[in-house]
């Protein structure tokens, strides 16, 4: 059986998209994208990337932009979601998701999870990332199988609202 196919109006032209399939979309979040391998979904997965427990209410009206975050997601990174590098004075590089950062100091959470907090003094240099730290899903991923992913990621409303 062919796949149901959603014609889509862009820019005056009509483009076949494949329908998804959340349960089929979860599959893929839990399995082969490795997504809670940095993602957090209604308490499961790491802390080190977004939490996406609720990004259907925050992208209900933009579902295109899901599939963009999949495939293209150095093309916008939220503030919220930015990276810090920073490499101390003893020459240690750590990369982490950037929680706060003052004219004294920078706090970051690390690959492990773990908060950390540098005084800008004991660091040699820090930067913010402006490049997403999220791979790009583009050809690792069929069309049928990112329609599924942004079909899972669209039903996703937090626990209680499901």
């Amino acid at each position: 059986m062919l796949p149901v196919c959603i014609l889509m109006l862009t820019a005056g032209s009509l483009l076949a998209q494949p329908a998804g399939d959340a349960v089929r979309g979860k599959a893929v979040f839990e399995g082969k994208g490795e997504c809670l391998t940095c993602h957090r979904v209604n308490g499961n997965g790491s802390r080190l990337g977004p939490d996406l427990s609720e990004i259907g209410m925050a992208r209900r009206e933009n579902i295109k932009a899901l599939e963009t975050s999949i495939l293209d997601p150095d093309a916008e990174v939220l503030p919220a979601n930015r990276y810090v590098r920073v490499v101390t004075k003893a020459g240690t590089t750590l990369i982490g998701r950037l929680l706060n950062q003052d004219n004294f100091t920078v706090q970051l959470l690390d690959a492990m999870g773990k908060l950390r907090s540098f005084s800008k003094t004991d660091l040699r240099e820090s930067a913010v990332l402006t490049k997403s730290q999220m791979p790009s899903y583009k050809g690792r991923l069929s069309d049928q199988e990112v329609a599924d992913l942004v079909s899972y990621l669209a039903s996703l409303k937090g626990i209680d609202k499901q």
